[in-house]
């Protein structure tokens, strides 16, 4: 037999009064998503073009400056709020690397990013964005990491592996390697090598942590402390 329950009217009139704030607080991670904006000169000059949402190919979005009046290979600099992952080709695949704030100068990438996804908000909330200098641009310095979780862009700790993983399919970023890491209980340090020497890229796991060196494949990264 099934069992009625019943509720009082002043308390369903605050269920329903509170809907709208309820419905409200659901919706703000998608209002708090982050905007990228490309610019078809460095230097955030030229004429920007304003993306909102996930874009698996550029060439769906119109750009008045756009060679082929698309925003295909059209950024040579973007200003990004919240982090971002750029790629080289459509559907998130070749060459793929994460950004947030100012860059001023894609270097080897620009012109030539066909896709891009929100990651998320800043890694440091409420902190100014990060100025991101040249990207794959060869003999650039590596900005230190302001702690263990920060990936350590065009880096590749050479040696000591553990565990190799060469991934078969589209979508494995440096995120799914650093989660790797975290969840093997030996590794203490990781490298991201990027799609090239294969078609999804490849990621050591490795103990101890070997000694950095600057290389345009990579990216690398510590295990998580808390893991």
């Amino acid at each position: 037999m099934r069992k009625w329950t019943i509720v009082p009217l002043g308390l369903l009139a605050a269920v329903v009064a509170g809907a709208p704030l309820l419905n409200a607080a659901l919706a703000s991670p998608d209002d708090a998503r982050g905007t990228i904006t490309l610019y078809n000169e460095e230097g955030l000059q030229g004429a920007p073009v304003v993306i909102h949402a996930d874009t698996a190919n550029l060439q769906s979005v119109t750009a008045a400056e756009g060679f082929d009046g698309s925003a295909n290979d059209y950024a040579w600099s973007l200003v990004a709020e919240g982090r971002w992952l750029v790629c080289m080709d459509a559907g998130y695949q070749t060459d793929c690397r994460e950004v947030e704030g100012e860059v001023a100068n894609l270097g080897d990438q620009g012109g030539s990013i066909s896709s891009l996804r929100y990651l998320g908000p800043s890694a440091q909330m409420g902190a100014a964005p990060r100025v991101a200098g040249p990207m794959s641009r060869p003999g650039s310095q590596v900005a230190a990491a302001p702690d263990d979780r920060q990936p350590m862009y065009n880096v590749d700790l050479y040696g000591n592996d553990i565990r190799e993983i060469t991934y078969d399919r589209p979508g494995s970023t440096w995120q799914t390697c650093r989660a790797a890491c975290d969840a093997d209980g030996e590794c203490q340090a990781w490298t991201y090598v990027q799609p090239g020497r294969t078609p999804y890229g490849e990621c050591f796991l490795k103990a101890p942590v070997p000694e950095a060196s600057e290389s345009e494949c990579c990216v690398s990264g510590l295990r998580d402390a808390h893991s």
